[in-house]
């Protein structure tokens, strides 16, 4: 990634609403949650080591039906709140947020009408989209109604302006009043050119989020991607899952990024029906838009809809739990975890509960069970805070917000350690940290993981840009060094093999699902290796008086170093 691309996205994080919480909206205020530890939800007795009945019993709980998928907003908030504020209070923790556990995160809450339409007008031919099965629409800007009228469409490659490679697939064109449709992930991706971008492995660039955002600062009136199973890393139904029903946002006050009327989704089969009408052929055009020099090409077609949404402002929350520091308690070191998942749907048969046991109860059980040591060992140094993020799942909202409303200043923030899905494999030799080649935080790492018998390496699939899709991003653009790592697939006992068709599985049938349920068979002993070495890098840093560094060359260390220098002068 370059330094111009990280000042574009300090700037902004672009959305990506993912609720299924169809029940009548939340009420405008926060969930009313005591400052006193509500009753136990389990009658499980904890104990002071990171235990896999611990951890199972915090999963168990929070993905369990009665937390109705964790919805931001609803019921499952309330529950979900109560329960991790009510294991901080009980571990002795201080409120993280002066005398109070939550920081309230404004949102807005949009929800599309269930009679969505999309007419993609192919010369004489209107043919009318099926919302969800065939394409999905959705807008940012808080408007009960978006009227496209014949909007034109414009195939403008994967969408990206970079000036710094040399790179404009907006040369020369005027958006004003079109839509634009381009395809997900980096011009390098399907070639797997490492001359172009970072080859397979997706930058920001490749992220679809960028993508509607740079649409946004062009002026386009719409933006469409191309859904294919490759580039984005998941399946059709992934996009379906989490468009359709209520999609959260930061209000403009707080985040005055500029935002597109319309944006969504297109599916393959309905790419290529678009792409033969203009003559064109889709696979070719995949090639076509990796060439430098790339020009946007007419469609020959147009799109209509009436989109129409009821909105309603709400609050969200942050839950934070504060270890302070013996001897600099203005110093802190953050275990991060995002509680939200996709909350429940009302519409169709058998489950409908999204109850996120792998994403992300296993985070917030993990932070829950490093808190637990660290509450019963002798106090740090440094402070710790447990936070426990709203809003991931709708673009990582909490996690901004929070970056950008710190409790403690980000300059005083030694590092975040950030914990989401971790995979139930058993015991591996691969410890997976995600974003490579980083920050000194690997090197504190890699001697605890070799102590376990267990290698650092990269993620498997840097193609589908797991770097940018959870919360320790936010706080890496703002300079703060963050670790992502967890376990590999490497079984110790069954081998690689084994490891990777656990996690196609998974993949496959339960990421972004109702089917992703806690398990009591569960293997997690490598979930407890990972939790035990995660700990033992936050006790080095929490225990010294280390400030660990991006190393040199990676585009979030100029962040660090202007933050630095900014508190220095102030």
């Amino acid at each position: 990634m370059q330094r111009s691309l990280l000042a574009l996205a300090v700037a902004s994080l672009a959305l990506a609403g993912c609720s299924k919480e169809d029940a009548p909206p939340p009420a405008a205020e926060a969930p009313a949650v005591s400052h006193v530890a509500p009753p136990p939800v389990t009658d499980h007795s904890f104990g002071p080591e990171i235990s896999a009945e611990d951890f199972a019993a915090h999963v168990q709980t929070l993905a369990s039906d009665e937390f109705e998928g964790r919805a931001p907003g609803g019921p499952g908030e309330r529950k979900t709140i109560e329960y991790i504020q009510g294991h901080f209070e009980r571990l002795g923790l201080q409120p993280g947020n002066g005398d109070s556990w939550l920081q309230a995160v404004p949102m807005v809450e949009t929800t599309a009408a269930p009679d969505t339409a999309l007419t993609l007008h192919l010369g004489d031919e209107a043919r009318a989209l099926v919302f969800g099965k065939e394409m999905v629409i959705g807008t940012r800007t808080g408007q009960p109604e978006i009227v496209l009228d014949r909007s034109e469409l414009v195939f403008v490659g994967y969408g990206v302006h970079a000036p710094e490679l040399g790179w404009n697939d907006y040369e020369g064109l005027d958006v004003k009043g079109k839509t634009v449709v381009m395809f997900v992930n980096d011009p390098g991706f399907h070639t797997g050119d490492e001359s172009l971008f970072e080859g397979r492995r997706m930058t920001y660039y490749g992220r679809w989020t960028y993508k509607f955002e740079e649409a946004a600062r062009q002026g386009a009136t719409g933006a469409l991607i191309v859904h294919d199973d490759a580039g984005a890393g998941y399946g059709w139904g992934v996009v379906e899952n989490g468009w359709t029903g209520p999609q959260f946002d930061l209000p403009t006050s707080v985040d005055p990024e500029p935002r597109l009327p319309l944006q969504g989704w297109i599916t393959q089969e309905v790419a290529q029906a678009l792409f033969a009408h203009a003559g064109l052929d889709l696979r070719a055009q995949y090639q076509a838009a990796t060439q430098r020099g790339f020009k946007s090409v007419p469609l020959n077609a147009a799109i209509s809809t009436t989109l129409r949404s009821s909105t309603r402002e709400a609050v969200s929350n942050n839950v934070l739990g504060l270890l302070p520091g013996r001897t600099r308690p203005d110093e802190v070191v953050i275990y991060m975890a995002h509680w939200d998942h996709l909350g429940r749907s009302f519409g169709g048969v058998g489950d409908r509960i999204f109850n996120g046991a792998v994403d992300n109860a296993t985070g917030v059980a993990g932070i829950l069970e490093i808190a637990e040591m660290f509450a019963t060992q002798p106090a740090p140094e440094r402070s710790v805070l447990f936070l426990a993020v709203t809003l991931e799942e709708s673009g990582l909202l909490g996690s901004k917000y929070y970056a950008s409303n710190p409790v403690i200043p980000l300059h005083k923030t030694v590092a975040t350690i950030n914990i989401d899905a971790i995979q139930p494999i058993g015991p591996t030799r691969d410890f997976v940290v995600v974003g490579k080649g980083s920050s000194e935080l690997e090197d504190i790492l890699a001697p605890i993981a070799a102590a376990q018998g267990r290698v650092l390496v990269e993620e498997s699939q840097p193609e589908v840009g797991m770097y940018f899709r959870s919360d320790h991003f936010n706080f890496a653009k703002a300079g703060v060094p963050s670790l992502y790592a967890k376990g590999g697939v490497d079984h110790r006992e069954h081998g690689r093999e084994y490891g990777m068709e656990l996690v196609r599985d998974y993949t496959a049938n339960r990421y972004h699902k109702p089917g992703d349920h806690f398990d009591p068979n569960w293997d997690l002993r490598g979930i407890i290796e990972d939790l035990d070495a995660l700990y033992q890098v936050g006790r080095e840093l929490v225990t010294s008086d280390r400030w660990p560094e991006w190393y040199e060359g990676n585009p979030f260390r100029a962040a660090r170093e202007a933050s630095m220098r900014d508190a220095g002068a102030n």
